[in-house]
Formats: structure tokens, C-alpha cells, sequence
């Protein structure tokens, strides 16, 4: 710019000289303007290297300011005779000294051109005519101040201009380090939501994504209140199931998700702003939300399904924006997602756990078994063939009678051992369903132990049961049924399974002897015998209830009441129902349905 206005300055200068020729007396020479562009020229263009040549830019001030000085004594020396172009050219000279917006520079131009002025032309006139250019100087001087006091001005305008674009380079270099940060962080809870099967850990993360959201730092983040909050199938209503900053009253609330900021988000399935929670008809309720005065409601979808929402509340007014909102919404819709998948994993976790502890019992109880009975019997046919080798020597006649006792052990065992073998895996139960199977244990249970079992059964209880609880229900009778024969003594087991509304229950009773069950209970734990407990957890199993009465001398009676689960069977009306599960776990229970219908059963 300096540069420029020079040129521009002995463009100006040319002109006035050009127009003094023609009305000043007496007239300047054409030789006068070809002087002043050449050592004006030649003064601007030694500035050229200090302007290319970027070591050299500390010294453009003091090579400006010496031409400038050049320039101001060629105008005074050739407009001498001309006062009035003088005085214009030299105050253009002294306006140049603005460009550099500094008052130090203003005065040193000022007070050199000046003195440069006044020597060239008493240098070319003499001293005496100083006096006759009394009123010239004057005006030189009044606009020597004003350039002055205009330096002063810009620098101070300029510095403030300057201090405003720092501030500005500053904020714009932290809002680009806050931006790095929170695109690492968004980066990083992707990662946590996309990679963890913790439900935990997404709860967490989908709570974080609001801080982030937000572009607040950690210290104000901890001060918003979030809250997930997921429809329960038993209810249909909206349970807090995570949060932050929520008093205890406050995330034991239920609300029905069907008016205010919340309704309108589910039924809209967007983001829905909100200034006052303490008007809301829902969120009033919540200690956490009366101060806020922005609050932000996410729905928690998957598809078409909501599954709940997500509600942040800020002590700040406007604190969201509809782009935090778009970002919330889409972690919120991610988290859904990773939270599905992660309650599948868990269902598939505990599916694996019952599987294990199951076939460890089922072993042990074999084990008992064995020792019990085939063992014990095999163990007899040993001693009694030994016995039969000494008596063929020593009383041969007494030989047939011990070898039909030896048949009858072997064929005892024999049926002890496919007794064990329908129990471990009851084919029946697989091709005919659980009545058979209940049918075919009283069957093997008279003929081999000669124990009389009754078995009554409602007709429509095998449809509300898939094969799974089918096979659960059967060991759980089986279990109950052995124990009676070997403990109770009776003379008859009754077998009873009927349905009442939404539950099936269960009866095993014997006519035996009876225990008092506080003083057998107080010390199960350090028994031997594990039958109880296996019942016990095979009834958690199908999210049953499993009570044992009985009294000394009266019999016992087992009840298992197992509730019709969605994740087990159906109604009688076809529809599904569930109790303290919410609906995202029931569509994770449905996916892994799904895929096991479709030949392609989750894998750990």
C-alpha cells in the first residue's frame, strides 16, 4: 500500500507542476516533471527490494522514510517559485506517513519533511524569503498536526484492530482444537458404542455424547443432567435405566411417555427442544429438570421402533442447537443399536451359563446314579459269581438257584440302567412331546422300582411350551419324582399340570412321611444331595417360582409355577407378554429367535 500511494503521490505531484506551467508565472518547464519522476522513481524503486526480499523487511521503514525525505526536496526545490503546488505536494508528502499507522513514524515524517522543506528552499532563495512564506509554513504546520494527531488515532484504532484479530486467531485456534478434541472424543465413544457388549459401558457413553454434543469442556459437562429412560413391556411405560445428576426419588419415577416434550418426541421421532420443565406434564416431576432451562428430548430408535427416549437439561438458555440435536440424535440412534446388540449378548451369555450349570448337574446326578444304583448292582453280581465258583465244587446242586438270582440282579441293573438312559435323554419327550414322556417315566418307574406315579395333565398345556420348556418342565418332575421314591416312602406320587390364566402350574405329591422342611432348608447348603437346588434353579430357568410343603407324616407337595413368557411361548390369545423386560430386551430376544428359526444361531 505504501508502495502504491507513492506512485500515486508523484502522479499527483506531475500534474500539479503541469498545471502551474500553464497559469503560474512564471510557468514551470517540461524538464521540472521529467525530474520529479526520475529521482521520484528512482526513490520508489529502491524500496523494491526491502518489499521482495523478506530479510530485508525490517529496514522498509527507514528506506520509505529516506525517500520520502528525497521526494519532499525535490518538490521543494523545483515548485520554489510556485508556492501554493508547494505547499499541496508537501502536505501529500506528510500524508504518507499515515499509511504506516504509527504516531512515531507521523512525527518523524512531519518534522522531516518540514525541516527538508524549509532548508531546500532557503538554500535555493535565501534566508530572506522565509519571512515572506510566514503564512505557507503555517499551513505546513497545521497540517503537520493533523497528520500527527491522525497517526496518533490509527494507532490506536489499528492496535485495537489488531488486538481484535488476535482474539479472534485465538478463538478460532481453540474452537479447531475444541473440534480436534471432540472429534477424537465422538471418534473414541463410536468406538466404546460399536465395540462393547458392556450395556453399562453404552448407557455411559450415550450420556458422554451429550457433554459432547454440547461442545462443553469436562468441568461444565458434569453440571447437565441426562437421563435414559427405556419402555417396559410389563407397563408400557418409560423406566429410568441410567442418568447423571438425578436425585434417588428421581430415577425410581415412571412416566407413561403419552403428553408434553417426550410424547412429541416419540410420535414424531425428532429431536424436540423445550424452556421450561417444570410446565411439562411429565418431565415436572423430576427434581433434576425444575431449574433447566433448555431441555433437549432424544428419541432411542431402531427402525421404526421406539424403544425410548434420552433428555439432557441444561441450566443455560438456548444451550442446544439444532445441529448438537442431528449429532444426538444420531449417537442416541447408534446407541440403541450397540445397546440391542449388547442385551443379546448378555441373553446369550446367560442361555450359555444355564446350559453349562445344567449339563454340570446332569453329570453329577449321573455320577449319584451310577454309585447308587447299576455300581452298587454290578458290584453284587461280582460277589455272587464268586460265591457260584466255590459252590460248584463244594454244593453243585445249589448252583441254578444262585444263577437265577444272578439273572435276576443282571436284568434288575439292566433296567435301572435304560431307566437312567430315558432320563438322561427321554426320545419320547422329543418325538411325542412332554405327556408322553411324563406317561412313559410312570411306566419305567413301576417296572423298575415298582413305584406307583399318577400322571394328570391338561390337554392344551403342550401348545403354551416349546420343546425347550418342555424338556426343562419334564427334568424338573423327574428330579422331584426320584426323590419322592427315594426319600418319602409313598405309595403313590401324583403328577399334575394344569394351566390358569397366565401361568402353568405344577404339583409332584406323595402320600410319604414327610420332612419338617425349615430344619432340611437351614442346612441344605452343606449336604450332599443337590436335588432341591437343581429343581430351584431349573425353575429360574423358565423364570419360575418352585415351594416345597410339607409336613412330618402328611406327604409333600412340590409346586412350580412357571409364567406364560414371551421368550418361552404365547398366550392363549397368540400375543406375547413379558414382566421386567424392557422392549428393546424383548427385541433382542426376538432377533435371536429369528436367527435360530433360520438355521443361524448366535455365536459367544
Amino acid at each position: 500500500m505504501l508502495f502504491v500511494v507513492r506512485w500515486v503521490l508523484l502522479v499527483l505531484g506531475a500534474l500539479a507542476i503541469l498545471i502551474a506551467r500553464n497559469q503560474a508565472a512564471p510557468p514551470a518547464s517540461s524538464q521540472d516533471i521529467i525530474t520529479i519522476g526520475l529521482i521520484g522513481g528512482i526513490a520508489n524503486l529502491l524500496l523494491l527490494p526491502f518489499l521482495l526480499v523478506r530479510s530485508m523487511g525490517q529496514g522498509l521503514s527507514m528506506a520509505a522514510f529516506a525517500g520520502d525525505i528525497v521526494i519532499a526536496g525535490v518538490f521543494a526545490y523545483i515548485c520554489r517559485n510556485d508556492i501554493w503546488s508547494l505547499v499541496s505536494l508537501i502536505s501529500g508528502v506528510m500524508l504518507v506517513g499515515l499509511v504506516r499507522a504509527s504516531f512515531a513514524y507521523s512525527v518523524a515524517q512531519v518534522i522531516g519533511v518540514m525541516v527538508t522543506t524549509v532548508a531546500v528552499t532557503a538554500a535555493a532563495l535565501g534566508t530572506g524569503v522565509l519571512s515572506t512564506l510566514s503564512v505557507p509554513l503555517m499551513i505546513l504546520v497545521v497540517v503537520g498536526v493533523i497528520v500527527m494527531a491522525a497517526g496518533y488515532g490509527l494507532e490506536h484504532h489499528v492496535g485495537r484492530l489488531r488486538d481484535q484479530l488476535q482474539q479472534a486467531l485465538r478463538l478460532q485456534n481453540e474452537e479447531m482444537q475444541a473440534t480436534r478434541e471432540r472429534t477424537r472424543a465422538i471418534y473414541n465413544l463410536s468406538f466404546i458404542l460399536s465395540s462393547t457388549l458392556n450395556y453399562e459401558k453404552i448407557l455411559e457413553a450415550a450420556l458422554e455424547a451429550g457433554r459432547l454434543g454440547l461442545r462443553l469442556p469436562e468441568r461444565e459437562g458434569s453440571s447437565l443432567n441426562a437421563v435414559v429412560m427405556l419402555f417396559h413391556s410389563d407397563d408400557n411405560a418409560l423406566h429410568v435405566v441410567s442418568s447423571r445428576r438425578l436425585t434417588r426419588a428421581d430415577e425410581s419415577r415412571i412416566i407413561p411417555g403419552k403428553v408434553g416434550m417426550v410424547a412429541e418426541a416419540l410420535q414424531e421421532a425428532v429431536p424436540v427442544f423445550g424452556t421450561n420443565a417444570s410446565q411439562d406434564p411429565e418431565l415436572q416431576y423430576f427434581v433434576a429438570f425444575q431449574y433447566c432451562r433448555s431441555i433437549l428430548c432424544i428419541p432411542l430408535r431402531s427402525g421404526f421402533d421406539n424403544y425410548g427416549v434420552l433428555v439432557y437439561g441444561s441450566d443455560r438458555p438456548n444451550a442446544f442447537t439444532e445441529d448438537q440435536s442431528e449429532l444426538l440424535s444420531a449417537i442416541g440412534t447408534q446407541a440403541t443399536i450397540a445397546l440391542q446388540n449388547a442385551l443379546l449378548y448378555q441373553s446369550l451369555r446367560d442361555e450359555k451359563e444355564k446350559i453349562v450349570d445344567v449339563e454340570e448337574d446332569a453329570r453329577k446326578k449321573l455320577a449319584r446314579d451310577l454309585h447308587d444304583g447299576p455300581t452298587q448292582s454290578i458290584a453284587a453280581i461280582a460277589m455272587r459269581m464268586s460265591y457260584i465258583a466255590r459252590l460248584q465244587h463244594k454244593s453243585p446242586e445249589q448252583l441254578p438257584d444262585e444263577l437265577r438270582k444272578v439273572e435276576d440282579l443282571a436284568r434288575k441293573t439292566t433296567k435301572e440302567i435304560r431307566h437312567m438312559l430315558f432320563t438322561l435323554r427321554p426320545l419320547v419327550l422329543e418325538s411325542q412331546g412332554l405327556v408322553a414322556a411324563l406317561n412313559q417315566l410312570s411306566e419305567k418307574m413301576r417296572e423298575t422300582h415298582e413305584q406307583a406315579v399318577a400322571v394328570r395333565v391338561a390337554r392344551d398345556v403342550e401348545q403354551y411350551l416349546d420343546h425347550n420348556q418342555q424338556g426343562v418342565m419334564f427334568y424338573i418332575i423327574e428330579e422331584a419324582v426320584n426323590n419322592a421314591r427315594k426319600h418319602a416312602r409313598a405309595d403313590l406320587i401324583s403328577v399334575t399340570i394344569n394351566v390358569q390364566d397366565d401361568v402353568i402350574i405344577v404339583q409332584i405329591a406323595d402320600n410319604g412321611i414327610g420332612f419338617n422342611t425349615g430344619a432340611v432348608t437351614a442346612n441344605y447348603d452343606q449336604r450332599g444331595s443337590l436335588g432341591m437346588v437343581n429343581m430351584r434353579e431349573r425353575a429360574e430357568i423358565l423364570e419360575g417360582t418352585l415351594s416345597i410343603d410339607s409336613v412330618e407324616g402328611r406327604g409333600t407337595v412340590i409346586t412350580v409355577v412357571v409364567p406364560l413368557h414371551p421368550s418361552y411361548g404365547t398366550l392363549r390369545d397368540g400375543k406375547r407378554s413379558s414382566k421386567s423386560m424392557t422392549k428393546l430386551a424383548l427385541a433382542a430376544a426376538d432377533r435371536m429367535e429369528r436367527l435360530e428359526a433360520n438355521g443361524n444361531p448366535p455365536r459367544l
